[in-house]
């Protein structure tokens, strides 16, 4: 295994290693000659014996030479592929490699959107320069009308969860050894503030203190990322949107300054017409059994607004009881039961669910609905 040792400077070994490597002992490197140097007599011991553990530096009675092993370093900078000379000056540390750019989406990928009514804000506040943050429940649409916005405007989009406690280094990139090298991998959240590329942070209230204050530094002064020992400038199109569910479990209230950098669409739970468009646009047919499973997600998320539950229904446990029905064949109330309330843990919101589940029940079975 090759290490590198760094010698002080001006040090009693740094001069000894420039006389014996400068030629000026006229090749005689022996203990009277260094001690007529000015150098105790001990010096030439310590001479021989870096001699025999190192083998890039070799010395005799008459002569001495050293062999520069310090690896080249390659460093990938805007696109260009860098090499550095093999010398200590100008070796940096590992060599940091940016991630490459990842492919645009197609609106053609995304049939099955219909644009809310809060779009056309959205669009136009980015082409104003601003970044948003979209707060509602889960499964809304929020990350979804993000993606599509960003498909229909032709722009590169890193997507990045938060729900695990995003860090900073999740957002700066690692050290990793790749092929016995020391190299910086950048993250992709990186790469795209120097690039302009868009980025979605869902959940960013799970988010660490650290993410969330490295994340201020690129959208308030001095609008710059710092990574290892280095700084890049946010590219001017850069835009960042973050999503967040304020009554989400397990998080916390994002720092009011943070807040105010972003510009704010607030969502709620979509009403009887709007989570109809939304499930129909899913696949739900146009059948009379559609109105319970309808009317359970709105009677569901009004027990939870009135603090009858933690719970929060959501449009997508709903069109898993859609596909129950229209896949499997079962009645829309058993599918209920299977699909939202047999994903719940807690005793006590089960039996809140089945109180709402036994009302949709009546009113389905006697023709209410």
């Amino acid at each position: 295994m090759a290490k590198t040792f760094r010698v002080k400077e001006e040090s009693s070994l740094d001069k000894l290693l420039d006389l014996v490597l400068s030629g000026e002992l006229d090749g005689d490197i022996t203990q009277k000659a260094l001690y007529e140097s000015g150098f105790t007599y001990n010096s030439a011991w310590m001479v021989f014996e870096l001699s025999r553990m190192c083998d890039n530096f070799m010395v005799s009675k008459h002569s001495s030479s050293y062999v520069d092993v310090v690896p080249s370093t390659t460093v990938i900078q805007d696109s260009e592929v860098i090499t550095t000379e093999s010398t200590q000056s100008q070796y940096d540390g590992p060599s940091v490699l940016w991630p490459e750019t990842p492919i645009v989406n197609d609106v053609d990928d995304m049939p099955w959107f219909r644009r809310p009514s809060w779009y056309n804000r959205m669009a136009a506040m980015i082409q104003a320069g601003k970044n948003i943050s979209l707060a509602g429940p889960p499964g809304i649409g929020k990350s979804s009308a993000v993606e599509y916005l960003a498909a229909e405007q032709g722009k590169v989009l890193v997507n990045i969860s938060a729900d695990a406690g995003l860090r900073r280094r999740d957002l700066t990139g690692n050290v990793e050894l790749i092929d016995s090298h020391t190299q910086f991998q950048v993250a992709e959240y990186l790469a795209a503030v120097r690039n302009g590329w868009w980025v979605k942070i869902d959940e960013v209230n799970a988010a660490e203190p650290d993410a969330l204050m490295y994340l201020n530094s690129q959208i308030a002064p001095p609008y710059s990322a710092s990574f290892y020992g280095k700084s890049v400038k946010r590219h001017p199109d850069f835009r960042l949107f973050v999503t967040y569910n304020p009554g989400l479990v397990g998080t916390k209230p994002l720092p009011p300054a943070f807040k105010d950098r972003f510009f704010p669409i607030k969502l709620d739970f979509p009403n009887e017409a709007q989570l109809r468009r939304m499930l129909e646009a899913n696949g739900m047919s146009d059948a009379n059994w559609t109105s319970a499973i309808i009317k359970f997600g709105l009677e569901a998320w009004q027990a939870h607004m009135n603090g009858r539950m933690r719970y929060q229904i959501t449009p997508r446990r709903l069109m898993d009881a859609v596909d129950l029905v229209q896949l499997v064949g079962e009645g829309p109330i058993q599918a209920l039961e299977q699909a939202v309330i047999a994903a719940v843990d807690s005793h006590a919101e089960v039996k809140a669910l089945e109180q709402v589940l036994s009302s949709i029940k009546q009113a389905f079975e006697y023709g209410r609905l």
